[in-house]
């Protein structure tokens, strides 16, 4: 007898997912994902297979599925420093891309057809949707989160971003000033809204001295910490434009994530002088991260664009303050003064001088970081929180 297949209130299709416990790689679908689960929603995972992660597997009720696009050790578009770095290095990946398409077409259609609604991340799945849903007719939600739009302002991109979302059921966005730019474009406001990312419930203020100890770092002196992929975007080369107007002032910092940059970076800081200043710890498990938030005394994001920073929601829960550049949705977390510093990007001087402010003031940082936590209590950021509104949403497009 033929073993009848389940069926899914919703489908998730997504570039990026954990690949194995602890993955920071798309670890915000992972987390809303939950969310739903939590709230009696059935969810399933469509989203690239990387080597040694597992075809098929199910966490926390979600039932994920991988897709090959290329021999398996060969697969070089997904994960790495992320597709669109990986796209600018590599000729491989960039071969790799219609052979990407086409396979996530054709998973995307058998989950299209046992799936109530397909909820497409990035703008590049969400092309895979509505391709896969020409038959099935079953409804299509994209959440753009910022990197997809940035990639693609003018041109054929622009074109291609605009064809997509007219094609949409509902687009969401991670961001007001996301949803200022598509809105612009001439998008349906109607199906146009804002969903915020959420923040999980393990990242909270911390012994400071208990999770250094714990990492193994030391108890002195202050800690400067970024989180993240160490990619272009990032700005981290005015990271350490800035950090190298600061060598008069005692400061640790600490570089937690991976990517092409690392060894440039590696190179400058030795060239420069920054050796014993700077320290880089590779990527970390996701459990590890308020572990390290705990551990710091300021959390600094240099990035040259974002959509909404969930590294910033994560700092204001644990009370770390927070020094960022004033892009994207991140002036939405942050009010200059108030709750954080913003700084103009791409301005090492002007980085440089928001670090020194708050290495040298004790009582500016206590306060900064005091407001984010406030601030982010007060406005109910959970991933429960994001689930319910995304829920509304289904049942808007589809009737769940």
């Amino acid at each position: 007898m033929k073993a009848v297949q389940a069926t899914y209130d919703v489908c998730l299709l997504t570039t990026g997912f954990p690949r194995f416990s602890g993955d920071l790689f798309g670890v915000f679908v992972l987390e809303l994902a939950r969310a739903l689960v939590r709230q009696g929603v059935r969810v399933a995972v469509l989203a690239p297979h990387d080597q040694d992660a597992a075809l098929t597997e199910e966490v926390d009720g979600i039932h994920v599925q991988r897709f090959r696009y290329f021999v398996s050790r060969w697969q070089r578009l997904a994960y790495g420093g992320g597709m669109p770095t990986n796209l600018r290095a590599s000729w491989v990946a960039r071969l790799q891309v219609p052979f990407f398409l086409l396979a996530f077409w054709l998973r995307a259609l058998r989950m299209a057809r046992r799936s109530h609604v397909l909820h497409c991340q990035w703008t590049i799945s969400g092309l895979v949707g509505y391709l896969a849903t020409r038959w099935s007719h079953t409804p299509v939600v994209l959440t753009v989160r910022g990197s997809d739009f940035h990639l693609a302002k003018s041109g054929i991109g622009a074109w291609v971003n605009l064809f997509i979302y007219r094609r949409m059921s509902s687009v969401l966005t991670v961001s007001e000033d996301l949803a200022r730019h598509i809105g612009s474009l001439g998008v349906d406001p109607q199906r146009l809204h804002v969903v915020t990312n959420g923040v999980d419930e393990r990242f909270h203020p911390a012994d400071a001295g208990a999770s250094r100890e714990q990492l193994g770092l030391p108890t002195e002196p202050l800690i400067v910490l970024f989180v993240g992929l160490l990619v272009q975007v990032k700005g981290l080369d005015d990271l350490l434009d800035a950090l190298g107007q600061l060598q008069d002032l005692p400061f640790l910092c600490v570089l937690v994530g991976d990517g092409p940059l690392r060894e440039h970076l590696g190179r400058r800081a030795e060239d420069e002088g920054l050796a014993d200043r700077i320290e880089f710890v590779g990527r970390r498990s996701a459990n590890e991260i308020p572990c390290w938030m705990a551990a710091a005394d300021i959390l600094v994001l240099p990035s040259l664009s974002e959509g909404r920073p969930n590294v910033v929601l994560e700092a204001q829960a644990c009370a770390l303050p927070v020094v960022a550049t004033a892009v994207g949705g991140t002036p939405e977390l942050l009010e200059d003064g108030v709750n954080g510093l913003l700084v103009a990007a791409g301005d090492g001087a002007a980085l440089a001088a928001a670090l020194r402010r708050l290495l040298i003031d004790k009582d500016l940082r206590h306060g900064l970081g005091r407001a984010g936590r406030e601030r982010l209590v007060a406005g109910g950021f959970s991933w429960d929180a994001s689930a319910t509104r995304t829920r509304q949403i289904y049942a808007d497009v589809a009737g769940l």
